[in-house]
């Protein structure tokens, strides 16, 4: 419709309908209040329309946006555990390279005290050095937790199974990896006729019922005991000197790495029990070898889990961080647009229209000036 209806009059006796269409509607303004006038409603509906378009525009990139950023952090929350997944076994990892230091000083002390030269008294020096070691690679393997989870040793007697760790590669997936712990400490316990277990102390030098509600003292082991150990059934006695009856009898059980304390290779005082040692010592030696590639393994597929979730995550928070910078420069677009809509309807009044020598009606030089374009 147009934007005047009815007949009018002007000043310059023009008489009947304003046309819609820029250039007539412009012939027949009586002066250049009046064009004024019609480029501000015109600059209005323009900024109407232009600040509904933004508004869908801007409402649409910052649900992208936000759901992009959403995503990111659902995924953040599972790098928490990728991350604590990737320190404990590298803690574990480092605590068994430490501990090969420890088998190859036990395996020294075998080899040297095996010398036809050594008396029987420096075997069994060699033998406590043994057992030092021994108890130093368990002291090792028993902190070798990261944030109370410790997946190759554990600090209750009775315990062999160390923690696990478990984590997700997709943030809203029940599923989960878990990887079991590995013991790779070196221990034993011996179970008597009662059914009570009594375990080593840390060097070897006294064994411990446990559980042990009445705090009963330990069984010392001393030097000249007598020790009839069956390393194929681990039928075991243990005899004070001068003592006809075992003060322990039972049956011993390995667990871990399997490395037993000298007092169980006869204190080191002859060729059999050294041969023995130096066996066990060899295959603990093994085990390390391949504790240590199990969990390299593991740790290969943990750090490219947490590769996969770290590059996802910097790309959702790229994602969206692009979105918002399109926004703005939308934005930024807009506000340029505007101000240049400005000066050409500026320029068109000041610049484009002329009145006649008599007063008469303004026109316009070109309908092209009305090309907003850029």
């Amino acid at each position: 419709m147009s934007i005047f209806s009815g007949s009018s009059v002007g000043s310059n006796g023009l008489v009947g309908t304003l046309p819609t269409a820029a250039t007539g509607l412009f012939s027949v303004l009586p002066d250049a209040a009046a064009a004024r006038g019609l480029q501000s409603a015109a600059r209005a509906s323009a900024a109407v329309a232009r600040d509904k378009a933004i508004d869908l525009d801007a409402r649409s990139i910052e649900a992208k946006a936000r759901s992009a950023k959403r995503e990111a952090q659902n995924l953040g929350r599972i790098t928490n555990k990728l991350n604590r997944a990737v320190k404990t076994i590298e803690k574990a990892l480092d605590r068994l390279t430490e501990i090969k230091t420890n088998i190859s000083d036990m395996r020294r002390q075998v080899v040297t005290a095996s010398d036809a030269s050594v008396s029987i008294d420096e075997r069994r020096v060699f033998g406590d050095r043994f057992d030092r070691f021994l108890g130093d690679l368990n002291i090792r393997i028993k902190g070798a937790g990261f944030l109370g989870t410790n997946i190759i040793g554990t600090s209750i007697r009775d315990d062999f199974d160390p923690d696990q760790i478990s984590y997700q590669i997709k943030p809203d997936s029940p599923a989960s990896k878990t990887l079991q712990g590995i013991f790779s400490q070196s221990d034993f316990f011996i179970t008597d006729g009662s059914g009570d277990d009594y375990y080593p102390d840390i060097y070897g030098s006294i064994l411990t019922k446990f559980p042990n509600p009445a705090a009963e003292d330990g069984k010392v082991v001393y030097h000249d005991d007598t020790v009839n150990y069956n390393t194929d059934t681990g039928e075991i006695s243990l005899t004070h000197i001068g003592e006809g009856t075992p003060y322990l009898q039972g049956t011993l059980a390995r667990k871990g790495l399997g490395i037993l304390f000298s007092f169980l290779y006869n204190n080191f005082e002859d060729d059999s029990s050294l041969e023995t040692a130096l066996s066990d010592v060899d295959a603990a030696s093994s085990t390390l070898r391949f504790n240590i590639g199990f969990l390299e393994g593991e740790l290969a597929k943990v750090r490219s889990a947490q590769t996969l979730v770290e590059g996802k995550i910097r790309e959702r928070f790229d994602f969206a961080a692009g979105v918002e910078a399109k926004a703005m420069a939308e934005k930024h677009r807009a506000a340029i647009v505007e101000q240049r809509q400005d000066l050409l309807f500026q320029s068109t009044v000041q610049n484009t229209l002329a009145f006649n020598s008599q007063g008469g009606a303004l026109t316009l030089t070109s309908p092209s000036v009305f090309d907003l374009s850029i």
